[in-house]
This record gives structure tokens, C-alpha cells and sequence, in this order.
């Protein structure tokens, strides 16, 4: 292979000289007065056959790769080569030209196997190369394009390598940069290599197959080479190829399942398909016929399915797609939590779906105590011929059998657990499942030993504070959608919410559009009196400066039910100093009696709610010195009672006022009698106080519901509403983004 080199001054001043010793022939092509060598920098690569004539006639062929000539001058320079009686050829050999720049390009050598150490290198093209750091003033007796050089370490040291001198290299990226960088260089046209000399690729994309059983089946591919994803492959960034050469994997482009690998097969639990249908539409995914079918079942819904004749109501064109998706999922053998906001008619889609099934099972319903006679009641109005058993209080039997529909309470579920766990249901549902949000109580544990073959938890909210109580409802419901406790936890907010996605079914009034009436959430402030001011400060600063002192000495975590302590001790003084020994009645319990005059001289009727139960009976007895009559519930009232004290304040134009504790009259009670919603003191979780406020604003009420929420400024209250409002996107948790808890710093702060 003979290289040949032009040196141009002028155009058209060309010669052709051949040097002939022994058997070595050289052609050359020269100028008559060369003083300029390629100037502007360019060449031009001409491939082509010459063939040279020799003098007794008889023709040899002399084959080479290469003439370089600036491509300006390629017309006269055939002119020349046609003219010259030496040397023939043919013009049909020659391609047409092609231009190489004389410029740089940057290679960059890796000195170790993690990629954190490199070396800077500078390849020529068609000339040669050279390390950054050399001096050498030109490459192959030519000058180096040093602004250029420099141009290229910049963009390096725009990523995470920075200029560091460590064992023979000159460059270095931390260990959890060095991967993301190589990428970007990659990206960007930068030739790599590892430590070996080996070429490294740029992963280019992922083809998966997803066959029957959810089994899954990977290729990674390197431009034109490709790999199978195996077990272990994504333990290491690197992956060595066929060629010899190296693929470097960017794992944040490879889709994460959770499975059992069988060589290159990787066998996913049919309850995490969830995670599976954004690859729906995705051109590298092959999906098997019946299994994409599911999946598309899944994502769109199913089939159209009504009511069965037993079930005696109309539904809601929302509530018809939520018996359809419940019946999906029953005959896919999957789940369901059913979220809806409250107000929707929960309860009368999974009436309805009741209706829908055939079977000798029975179905059982765990509920909290003061919901069972509001089901019971629910049961009666829309299955009329349903045989419902309430299996509750002392008087409960032992034997189970012969009852098609069950109702129970958690604390009866707990009590009767062993009773519970030996028999087998057509459904379980859970009502209000938050109650199971924990896992290691006794209650979540004796549900997660109940056997259904189809199970629904109902919840408006279904994770108040913290992700880990949707891990611990679907532990009842789907064991296998998450696992351990520990992945969940490791798991990215996308991946769990692609799991959720297709076996919760979530609504809110807005997206549905019912007719509902207007609801007014106003929060009224209220000035502490001086005497109930001076209270507050006084605990407020020797709790705090106790608190600090112990806190400095000992740390957060050793005093944290002492700041939880004082916190709710501040809360209390905020409501009614009386509920901590004062004898000073609260500034928000005279507003609050001042308010129910304009309501109560209109017949309009009001709920009462508090956390503190002594706040209610101060508020019961402030009422009874007005001669106000009221209806009175908190969690110590029997469930039959509670029934009936709701039918009360719904049917009885007498009945004005109920007093109600926020937990056990916040769930689950249809109050859609009541114009006026009194928060008397704020809860820590916003979506607390919304589904108290929703037992109002229901299907079934036609005038407007004014809520109004008592806050005192510059204390506890006004930090409570202020952090609560920075969490209030995350209350609907990973159903629609991340759940929260209330961190040490932020209980701290409170007391400020």
C-alpha cells in the first residue's frame, strides 16, 4: 500500500516523476514549485487502479490505497494524469471523490474497571495521534490544532471528570458520575476505550419479548452487536461483547422487574403486570398474543357487565365503569382498592358487584364498628333479599356456616381471628382499610390471614401519612405485587405507582362531574384573649427550653414522645385552656357559640367535630346552658346506637346539632342533612379533615355545605396548617405521587 502526497502552490503547475530501483517502483506527483504544503488543510482521498506501461510494452498494475489531493485541484489533476505517456488508466475505476478535514477528534482511555480514571487523547485522522498532556508541537510531521485540543478537554471537564493526577492518569469522575458521564461522551460522538484497549459502545437500545406466564426475555444491544439480559448482567456497567469489544450499559434505560431469573428467562409474578403495561405501545417490546390482550384489558377495562336483577338501585355512569373494573379484576383473579373520594357511592359499587356473583362461598365485610348498621342499612336498601348476618357483640355466635353475607368490626376480627382464618370467602372487603395501615398491629395481621379469592379495600384515603400503608393494605390484598417491606421501601415512586395503577380505582368529584352542590371551606381566625394568650407562651417557652436542653444532650430520637407531649399539651391550650386544669374559657368556643345562632334560627343543621372528647363535652354542656338540645358520638358509643343516632340527626327536624369526635364520626356516616361543618380544631392530616367535612358534601344532598375551620394565628395551628399545606398534594400518597410523615425537625419547629 504506497501513500502519495501533493504539495500545491499554484493550479495547474503539476508533474508526475516514477523512480524505478530493481523491482521497487515509486510513483510521485510533484509541483515545480512547492512552497506551500496543503495551507487550507484539506485533502482528498481518491481510491483508484493505475496502471504503468513499460517501456518494452507489456503492462504491470500497480495497486494502491490512496492519492492525497485537495479536492480544488482533482479536474487538473486528472488533466495531468491523462497526459502523461507513461501511465494509463481508466476513468470507471475511479469513485467519486471524498473529503477528509484535516481536524482533531478526542478519544478518551479508561485506566481502570470502574471508569472513574482516564487518560486524554487526541486522534488525527489519517495522520495519527496524541496524549493531550504531550508537548509535542505536531502530530506526523504535522502542526497540532491545539485551540481545537482544548476545546475538546473542555467539554470533558464539563461532566463529571474533573483534572486530578492519580497513578498515571490525569483525569478522574466519581464512582457515581463516572457512568452518566461516559454516556453523555458517548452520546456526543467521543470514542472510549477500557483499560484493556477494548472499544467501548454505547448501549443503543433494549428489545424485550414478554411470552406467556409473564415470562421475560431481554436483549441489550451495542450499535450493531447485541447481548441477552441474563441474572447478574446489570450488576456491572460493563458487558464484553462477541467482538472482543465492550458494552457499557446505561441501567437507567433498562427497565427494572422484579422476578426469579431461569437463564435468560426472567418469571414475574402475574400481580406485577402493572409495571408492564406502559410497554404496551413500545416498538422494542414483543408482546405474546393472549398475555398482551390481558394487559390491554387491563389498561382500557373490560367488558360491559350490569348489575345483577337483586341489586335495586341506578348507578351513576362512574359507578357502572367501577363494577365493571371490579369484576375485571375478579375474573383476573387480582384485587382491588377502591379509592374513590369520598362522596362517590363506594359502598353501592361494591353492592352491586355483590349482585354480579354465583357462587356457595360466602362474602365477608370487616368494617369499624360504628359502619356495621350503616352497611346493614345500605344492604337492605339496595339487595333487599340478601340474608345479612352482623356478627358482632357478646352475644355473637361460633359457627359461621350457613351465612351468605357476613358483616363484622376490626376489634371483632381480632377477637375472633382463629374463627375468621379457618374458613374460605368468595370476597373480603375491608372498609375504611386504612384501619390495616399498619402492618405489625394484631389487626392487619388477622386480615392478611383472611382467604378470599377476591379482595377489596375501600378508602377514600387510603395512606395518610406514610408509603408504607399502601405496602401494608396490598399485603392483604396482593402479597406478591411488592414483596418485602425492604424492596418496597428501595422501590422508585414511578415503578410502585406503575404496580398500583391497574387494581386501584381512584376518582375524584371533579373528574367524574356529578351534579353535586357548592361546598365553602372557610378558615375563620381567631385572637387569643390575653389571659389564654399567657397561658400558651408560658408552656410554649419552658417546654421548649427543657426540650432543647435534653434534646442537645441526648438527642432527637430519646425525647421524642416528651416533644409529642408538649406539642399536644399547646393544642389543647389552643382549643380551651379548661383541657388542661385553667379555668379560662377559650376564645374559639365563644366564636363557635356566637356562629350557631344564624344556623339554628334558620333550621339549618350543624356538625360539631373535635379530636378531644373533653372538648366535646365542654362544648355538650356550654349548649345544654343555652338550652340547646344535641346528639353526641364518639368512639365509646355502641355501633347499633351509633346507627341510630345518624338516622336521628338525618330524619328528625329537632335534631340540630351533632357533636362528633373527628375519628370515629369522620368515616364512613352519610350526615347529608347537615348545611354547616364545624372543624373545631385542626388534625394533622388534611385528608382527615376533608373526609369529615365530605360526611356532608354527598350523593343526596342538594343545598350548599359551608365548612368552617377554627384556627388560632401565631401558634401551634397556624404551623400545623402552614406544614400541612406543603403536604397536601401528597395526601392521595402514590396513588397519584408520594406519601409523607412528619419528620423530628418539623415536630421540633412546631413548638417555636
Amino acid at each position: 500500500m504506497l501513500y502519495y502526497h501533493l504539495e500545491i502552490k499554484e493550479a495547474g503547475v503539476l508533474s508526475l516523476r516514477l523512480e524505478e530501483k530493481g523491482i521497487k517502483r515509486t510513483l510521485y506527483l510533484d509541483t515545480l514549485k512547492a512552497a506551500a504544503q496543503n495551507q487550507d488543510g484539506r485533502l482528498l482521498a481518491l481510491l483508484v487502479k493505475i496502471h504503468l506501461r513499460s517501456s518494452n510494452g507489456s503492462r504491470d498494475t500497480l495497486s494502491f490505497s490512496k492519492i492525497d489531493i485537495p479536492s480544488s485541484y482533482r479536474k487538473e489533476v486528472l488533466e495531468l494524469l491523462e497526459q502523461t505517456g507513461r501511465l494509463s488508466f481508466q476513468k470507471k475505476h475511479l469513485p467519486l471523490a471524498r473529503e477528509i478535514p484535516f481536524e482533531v477528534f478526542p478519544e478518551l482511555v479508561l485506566k481502570d474497571r470502574t471508569g472513574c480514571f482516564a487518560d486524554l487523547w487526541m486522534r488525527y485522522p489519517g495522520v495519527g495521534k496524541v496524549e493531550f498532556q504531550d508537548l509535542a508541537p505536531q502530530v506526523d510531521k504535522r502542526g497540532r490544532l491545539k485551540e481545537a485540543e482544548k476545546n475538546w478537554e473542555r467539554d470533558l471537564l464539563e461532566t463529571a471528570f474533573i483534572r486530578k493526577q492519580v497513578s498515571g492518569s490525569h483525569y478522574y469522575a466519581p464512582s457515581d458520575k463516572a457512568d452518566e458521564s461516559l454516556i453523555l461522551l458517548l452520546d456526543c460522538g467521543w470514542r472510549v476505550f477500557d483499560f484493556k484497549g477494548r472499544q467501548i459502545f454505547k448501549q443503543t437500545e433494549v428489545k424485550w419479548e414478554i411470552g406467556r406466564e409473564v415470562v421475560i426475555r431481554g436483549q441489550v444491544h451495542f450499535g450493531k452487536e447485541s447481548t441477552p439480559v441474563k441474572a447478574g448482567i446489570l450488576d456491572s456497567k460493563w458487558v464484553e461483547l462477541e467482538s472482543g469489544s465492550v458494552g457499557l450499559l446505561d441501567r437507567k434505560k433498562i427497565l427494572s422487574f422484579e422476578g426469579e431469573w431461569e437463564g435468560d428467562a426472567l418469571k414475574l409474578p402475574k400481580e406485577r403486570i402493572g409495571s408492564l403495561l406502559p410497554l404496551l405501545d413500545a416498538p422494542q417490546v414483543k408482546w405474546e398474543e393472549t398475555v398482551r390482550k390481558a394487559a390491554e384489558k387491563l389498561r382500557e377495562g373490560g367488558e360491559v357487565i350490569f348489575p345483577g336483577e337483586s341489586f335495586k338501585g341506578k348507578l351513576l355512569p362512574y359507578q357502572q365503569k367501577g363494577l365493571e373494573r371490579l369484576h375485571l379484576l375478579y375474573r383476573s383473579g387480582f384485587s382491588a382498592l377502591l379509592a374513590d373520594e369520598m362522596g362517590l357511592g363506594k359502598t353501592v359499587q361494591v353492592l352491586a358487584f355483590f349482585s354480579t356473583l354465583r357462587t356457595n362461598l360466602p362474602t365477608l365485610v370487616v368494617a369499624p364498628t360504628s359502619l356495621l348498621y350503616n352497611w346493614r342499612s345500605e344492604i337492605k336498601k339496595f339487595l333487599p333479599d340478601f340474608s345479612v348476618y352482623v356478627h358482632n357483640g357478646p352475644q355473637r355466635g361460633s359457627d359461621l356456616k350457613g351465612h351468605p353475607l357476613i358483616l363484622t368490626s376490626y376489634a371483632i376480627l381480632r377477637l375472633d381471628e382463629e374463627l375468621f382464618s379457618k374458613m374460605e370467602f368468595e370476597t373480603v372487603v375491608l372498609d375504611e382499610s386504612g384501619a390495616i395501615k399498619t402492618a405489625n398491629t394484631q389487626t392487619a395481621k388477622a386480615a392478611c390471614r383472611l382467604r378470599g379469592r377476591f379482595k377489596v379495600a375501600i378508602s377514600g384515603t387510603p395512606i395518610e401519612n406514610r408509603k408504607e400503608e399502601i405496602w401494608s393494605q396490598f399485603r392483604f390484598l396482593m402479597p406478591a405485587l411488592f414483596g418485602e417491606k425492604s424492596a418496597f421501601q428501595a422501590a422508585e415512586s414511578e415503578l410502585i405507582r406503575n404496580k398500583l395503577k391497574p387494581f386501584v380505582l381512584r376518582r375524584t368529584k371533579e373528574e367524574v362531574q356529578i351534579d353535586l352542590p357548592e361546598k365553602v371551606d372557610q378558615v375563620v381566625w381567631i385572637e387569643m384573649e390575653e389571659a389564654q394568650r399567657e397561658v400558651y407562651e408560658e408552656v410554649r417557652s419552658r417546654s421548649r427550653s427543657s426540650l432543647l436542653k435534653k434534646i442537645e444532650r441526648d438527642g432527637m430520637s430519646a425525647h421524642r414522645m416528651e416533644v409529642l407531649e408538649a406539642i399536644l399539651r399547646l393544642r389543647q391550650i389552643a382549643a380551651d385552656p379548661r383541657l388542661v386544669g385553667e379555668d379560662i374559657e377559650g376564645a374559639k368556643t365563644k366564636q363557635l357559640l356566637s356562629d350557631l345562632e344564624e344556623p339554628l334560627m334558620d333550621k339549618r343543621k350543624v356538625l360539631i367535630y373535635s379530636q378531644f372528647t373533653s372538648m366535646l363535652a365542654l362544648l355538650g354542656k356550654a349548649l345544654e346552658n343555652r338550652g340547646l338540645k344535641y346528639l353526641y358520638l364518639d368512639g365509646s358509643i355502641a355501633a347499633e346506637k351509633r346507627g341510630e343516632l345518624v338516622e336521628q340527626f338525618q330524619n328528625d327536624p329537632d335534631a340540630l346539632i351533632f357533636l362528633l369526635s373527628l375519628k370515629a364520626g369522620g368515616v364512613g356516616l352519610n350526615l347529608t342533612a347537615a348545611d354547616y361543618v364545624f372543624l373545631f380544631d385542626p388534625w394533622w392530616n388534611e385528608a382527615v379533615e376533608m373526609q369529615a367535612i365530605d360526611r356532608a358534601h354527598r350523593i343526596g344532598r342538594k343545598n350548599t355545605v359551608f365548612a368552617r375551620r377554627y384556627l388560632l394565628p401565631n401558634t401551634i395551628e397556624e404551623k400545623m396548617l402552614h406544614l400541612k399545606a406543603g403536604k397536601l398534594k401528597m395526601a392521595g400518597s402514590l396513588l397519584d405521587g408520594e406519601g409523607f410523615d412528619w419528620s423530628e425537625e418539623e415536630l421540633l419547629n412546631l413548638l417555636n
